[in-house]
């Protein structure tokens, strides 16, 4: 039996074999390609919180491309027995002051990073649902100058 009579009588089953062979490569390639793209979606949509002291206050700034909603001071820090505000939504490049409820007068004050702990744990979420949390830590003693110690995505 020749090569040719063995391709002839086993064409059809090669042929099914090269097209599984094809359809598995090309599958796996857009399983690839549909991960970085979700990858480059998620990144227009990712906030990312930063915290600058300014002369009129602490602020957060969101230099992420995305918009973070309710951003919350861990409940546990208090200022003055009063609790640090929640922040509705910072959008991208934008920057909100940080505010606590002052107990005697009840009213809403600017609070300043001099009067924040050493430890700051933030949480928030994007507009897709994601939930984030970063923690700052006061980088000098006395000052209010914080660096980001950690931000991730919480699941």
């Amino acid at each position: 039996m020749s090569y040719i009579e063995l391709i002839a009588e086993n064409g059809f089953l090669l042929l099914t074999a090269l097209s599984a062979i094809i359809v598995f490569y090309y599958t796996k390639e857009t399983y690839f390609l549909r991960k970085e793209a979700q990858k480059q979606t998620q990144i227009q949509f990712t906030p990312y919180i930063a915290l600058r002291n300014l002369e009129e206050g602490a602020v957060f700034t969101n230099i992420g491309k995305g918009i973070a909603l309710n951003v919350r001071v861990d409940e546990s820090i208090t200022v003055d027995s009063g609790k640090i505000l929640l922040i509705p939504s910072i959008g991208s490049g934008e920057e909100r002051k940080l505010y606590h409820m002052h107990s005697p007068s009840n009213s809403a004050l600017v609070l300043y990073a001099r009067e924040l702990p050493d430890t700051i744990k933030v949480t928030y979420s994007d507009v897709a649902g994601n939930k984030y949390e970063a923690v700052f830590v006061r980088e000098y003693a006395g000052f209010g100058v914080f660096r980001e110690e950690s931000q991730t995505l919480v699941t």
